[in-house]
Formats: structure tokens, sequence, C-alpha cells
């Protein structure tokens, strides 16, 4: 390809590639900026390639997307996964029910356990089957935490049966909106 003169950088523009090559925040960004910089002072762009370790169509690219975009075009493009499975209101719904026992929702258990959570959004609120570990990182992303009851070792405790009477009663655990700072 013939060296264009839409490569040749002013000295801003150098100046700028060399403060945001000390701040990119991502490999590809800081490969691309090179790749920019190193056309400019007349590197062909298979050097180019051979010392970024990428392909020549990726150089080309990059400069292609410099002289059309500048730096807007060597930025990093957002990657993003799928879109969640289970809505916010129906996770709210979940939340409301979380603040009463599942027997007031007509099921036989005692506590909420992460399988019921899952069995109430798909069978409830309509969500579409989901692991229990994503129930549970929302959950904690939300402000929730799982209680689970434990009982120290105290001599002599005058209240020692209705602790355990207690923690067999929520032997599963349950789920508490804690308080965030």
């Amino acid at each position: 390809m013939q060296r264009k003169d839409w490569v040749r950088l002013t000295k801003g523009q150098r100046r700028a590639i060399r403060y945001r090559l000390r701040r990119a925040g991502s490999a590809a960004e800081r490969r691309r900026l090179n790749a920019v910089a190193l056309y400019d002072v007349g590197q062909s762009m298979e050097a180019i390639a051979e010392m970024l370790c990428c392909s020549v169509g990726s150089i080309s690219l990059d400069l292609r997307r410099w002289r059309r975009e500048r730096f807007a075009g060597l930025a990093p493009k957002p990657c993003g996964g799928s879109e969640p499975k289970v809505s916010q209101e129906q996770f709210a719904a979940l939340e409301e029910a979380l603040e009463a026992p599942p027997s007031e929702e007509g099921y036989c258990a005692g506590t909420w356990t992460l399988p019921l959570m899952v069995r109430f959004l798909v069978e409830q609120v309509g969500a579409p089957k989901l692991h229990i570990g994503n129930v549970s990182r929302r959950l904690a992303a939300r402000g929730w935490q799982r209680l689970r009851p434990r009982l120290g070792i105290v001599r002599e405790d005058p209240q020692r049966e209705a602790k355990l009477a207690a923690i067999e009663a929520a032997k599963r655990g349950r789920w508490q909106r804690t308080q965030t700072p």
C-alpha cells in the first residue's frame, strides 16, 4: 500500500498518542495506537504487523479507522455478554418473596434455599430455568447475604436448649438483606 499523507501526524497528535499509550486500558487499544505511531515514522505495514505480533490486515484496518475517525476509531469497542435471563422485575418479585417464609408462597419448607428460589422464579414468576449460582451472585450484588446459624461453645448456657431448637428450625440457612455502608 502506498504511504498516504493522511497518516502524517501533527506534533499535537504525536503527543496525544504518547499520552494515550501510557493510559491505554486494553492491549488492543495499545496495539492500535502503536500501529499508527509506527506507520507515521515510516515503518511498513508488514514490519509493524511483525513487531506487534498481529496480521497485516489488522494493521490495515487500524490505519483505516484512524483515517476515518482519528482517536475515536482506535478506542476499544464495547463487548458485552448475553442479556440476563431474569429481568429486574422478576428478580424484584423474588426479593419481595424472600421477605416472608416460603410457606406463604405455598412451599413446604421452613427457609429459602437456592434451589427453592430457582423453583419460585420458574414456577411463579415465569422466568426461564437458570443456574443456582446465577441467583446467588445476583442476590449478593443486590445486597443479600446468606445467614447460617451457628452455635458458639458456651459453658452452662441457660438458653442452650432454645438456641439448639432455633438452629434446628433454620438448619439450611435463610436469606436476609444486609445493610450496606
